[in-house]
């Protein structure tokens, strides 16, 4: 076999035990009154009456008339028979042909009932119990039943249901009590889960609204989306320039400072200006003179010669190329 048919059959296996498992809880839910079922009034062979819940027997006190025969545990011949692994949908013809061999009447002379249970190592575990056909029929005549009414086997104070036409009518009609019982179990978690699910739903309705409200505005906005980037831009221009400004010094004030520093026996041939940097060359009488002067005025710091001082000889002046800093009006030296 392979490797997918073993898994196929160890899930079948898996479920199998899972349905057993949940029909033998609604049994016993049923027997202790916590599952709705309708409840079959039986009758004794020695004229006893009582009331069958799954298989749970209850003295009944109401004369309500019976619609079972209930047959003593003493009438019928009982045992046990082990079963292999096998669907539960199969055990009926598996227990079927099991009771056949341990039978010692001919099959069509007997009527049974029988109880499966699974076991942990694998395989079932049927209890049955048998009684002859002639004595049953006897039995059903004496008190007036039909030769297809519900036959029950008493079995250590329970009723087990011999499997018959009737059984089967009984369980389809429990089948849809189960469906009703299951469904309106259903709608009363729902009711009672929806207060705590409902903030939910109204987040999740909120945020919807609020996501469609977002895609209706968005056409609208994309004009005033494109003037605020402009605005953006222009803010942006706007600060640059007011910080330019702000660090760029006064070029009127840098000329006058010069005009006011500079000797008389001093001029220029060049003037730059970079930002707050001064970059000055000219012809003076000294030059290393005019670079301490020019230290000592408050408005300048940084002066420093960056070339080479160079006499000339026709004019008795020497030239010079200065770079120093502009402090501003008002600072102190």
């Amino acid at each position: 076999m392979t490797g997918w048919g073993q898994l196929s059959l160890r899930a079948q296996k898996v479920l199998d035990r899972m349905a057993w498992g949940f029909g033998d809880l609604k049994r016993v839910l049923v027997e202790h009154g916590a599952w709705p079922s309708i409840a079959n009034p039986a009758v004794a062979s020695d004229g006893g009456r009582w009331s069958i819940s799954g298989t749970r027997l209850r003295k009944r006190t109401n004369n309500r008339k019976a619609a079972s025969l209930l047959v003593p545990e003493a009438d019928c011949l009982w045992g046990t028979v082990q079963l292999p692994d096998m669907p539960q949908r199969s055990l009926a013809g598996g227990v079927e042909e099991a009771l056949w061999r341990v039978s010692p009447m001919p099959p069509e002379q007997i009527v049974a009932a029988w109880r499966a249970e699974p076991k942990a190592q694998g395989g079932w575990v049927v209890e049955w119990g048998m009684c002859r056909r002639s004595s049953l029929e006897q039995q059903l005549a004496q008190h007036g039943f039909a030769g297809n009414a519900p036959v029950y086997m008493v079995r250590q104070g329970r009723a087990l249901p011999v499997h018959g036409a009737a059984w089967q009518k009984q369980s389809s009609r429990q089948h849809w009590i189960d469906g009703a019982a299951a469904a309106f179990l259903l709608l009363l978690l729902v009711a009672l889960s929806l207060p705590a699910l409902m903030p939910l739903v109204l987040k999740r309705q909120a945020v919807v609204r609020a996501v469609q409200h977002v895609g209706m505005l968005e056409p609208k906005a994309a004009p005033l989306r494109q003037k605020m980037d402009e605005l953006r831009s222009q803010a942006g221009m706007a600060e640059e320039l007011r910080k330019s400004i702000a660090i760029d010094m006064p070029l009127a004030s840098v000329i006058d400072g010069l005009s006011s520093a500079i000797p008389a026996d001093t001029w220029l041939d060049r003037l730059e200006v970079n930002g707050s940097e001064i970059k000055i060359t000219g012809l003076t009488a000294n030059a290393t003179e005019l670079i301490g002067h020019l230290g000592r005025q408050p408005g300048f710091a940084d002066v420093r010669a960056t070339a080479a001082n160079v006499r000339d000889g026709a004019l008795n002046k020497e030239r010079f190329t200065i770079e120093l800093r502009w402090r501003g009006e008002g600072a102190k030296p």
